[in-house]
């Protein structure tokens, strides 16, 4: 080794001015990159990093301002504009009914006429005796609370009491469903008091715009 850097020595003294000042200049600039490499670069390497974090942040930032801008927007806005839809949709939906109960109102038998054809029913059928027949009290279709376009409709209920065989009450009920006159039946109750008589107590229904009783 000793020997190689000697020999380097002779040949280094035998070169010129010029030359032993290039390669010193050479020797110099491989020192400084050396320097450079193992100071710098890690320093690049951070600046990189930060460079990565500044240019996520930047997008952070710009997603935070359009979400501010866009809830801005938004408070901008009618607040109970959600709350308006949903009630033009109810009302809408409240409209709708209303149609459809009128439309069942006009095919339905009048209340004053409903007692009447029950009446009439028994009176052409054999074997049956009439207890009561009553008129209930008119009940709006919907509570006072929630009036809009259905408080103008009642249901108008007529309770019937009536004793008789078992058969007579059968072709009384069947005549009733034959009727082509249209109506609800609210409630059915048959007992059998003492055999063969029978008691039933039928309940039945129809619709009406106003809050009247039903002759009877």
């Amino acid at each position: 080794m000793q020997q190689s850097w000697q020999q380097w020595g002779e040949k280094f003294a035998q070169l010129s001015s010029r030359e032993k000042s290039l390669i010193t200049l050479c020797g110099f600039v491989v020192i400084i990159l050396g320097l450079l490499t193992l100071l710098i670069e890690p320093a690049f390497e951070q600046n990189q990093v930060a460079s990565q974090r500044i240019a996520t942040t930047k997008l952070d930032v710009q997603r935070l301002e359009a979400d501010i801008l866009l809830m801005t927007a938004k408070l901008r806005k009618d607040p109970d504009q959600e709350l308006n839809q949903e009630y033009k949709q109810l009302m809408a939906e409240s409209q709708e009914l209303s149609s459809q109960l009128a439309i069942m109102v006009d095919s339905l038998i009048t209340p004053s006429q409903m007692a009447q054809l029950l009446e009439q029913v028994l009176a052409d059928s054999k074997g049956l005796h009439l207890v009561s027949l009553e008129s209930q009290a008119a009940q709006p279709i919907i509570g006072n609370e929630n009036k809009a376009n259905l408080a103008s409709y009642y249901i108008h209920p007529v309770r019937l009491e009536l004793t008789g065989k078992y058969f007579a009450i059968v072709d009384y009920l069947e005549a009733l469903e034959a009727l082509p006159a249209k109506y609800y039946w609210r409630s059915f109750h048959y007992t059998v008091e003492e055999y063969p008589t029978a008691r039933l107590v039928l309940e039945v229904y129809t619709l009406g715009t106003r809050q009247e009783f039903i002759g009877g």
